[in-house]
C-alpha cells in the first residue's frame, strides 16, 4: 500500500511540475497555453471577444500580419508572433511596439490575461473580418 501511494504521489508531482503555469485569477482550471498551442489556435484564424468591455474581432494571418477590428472603428494593422521561450503571444502596434500576452485555456474555451482578469474569446475558423 505504501509503495502504491508513493508511486501515485510521485506521478502527480511530476505531472504538476511539467504543467504550464496557472494564471493568478479567480478562474479555477485555467492553464497557460504553450507556444505551439497558441500558434495553432491563431494562425490563419479570427478571434472574437471583448477587451475591457469593448467588442472586437482580430484576424491572424499565417505570415505574421494581424488586423484588429473594434466595433464602430476602422481596422488597425499590426504584427504578431509567438515567444517560444515564454509561451506567450506577442503583438506589435505602431503606438506600443511589441507587447507580450498570455493565452489561457479555460473550462469555457480561451482567454487573454489582462492584469488579474481573464478576457474570454472564441476562435472562428479562417478570415472572418472585412478590411
Amino acid at each position: 500500500m505504501r509503495r502504491r501511494t508513493f508511486t501515485t504521489f510521485a506521478t502527480l508531482a511530476a505531472f504538476t511540475l511539467t504543467m504550464p503555469a496557472i494564471a493568478d485569477t479567480q478562474t479555477p482550471g485555467a492553464v497557460q497555453a504553450t507556444a505551439e498551442q497558441i500558434r495553432q489556435l491563431l494562425s490563419g484564424n479570427t478571434i472574437s471577444g471583448t477587451w475591457s468591455g469593448t467588442t472586437y474581432k482580430q484576424y491572424y494571418h499565417s505570415n505574421g500580419v494581424t488586423v484588429y477590428v473594434e466595433d464602430g472603428r476602422p481596422p488597425s494593422r499590426g504584427k504578431w508572433r509567438v515567444k517560444e521561450d515564454a509561451n506567450e503571444y506577442d503583438s506589435w502596434w505602431e503606438q506600443t511596439g511589441w507587447t507580450p500576452y498570455v493565452v489561457m485555456m479555460t473550462n469555457d474555451g480561451f482567454a487573454w490575461v489582462n492584469g488579474d482578469t481573464l478576457e474570454p474569446f472564441e476562435v472562428l475558423g479562417g478570415k472572418q473580418v472585412n478590411f
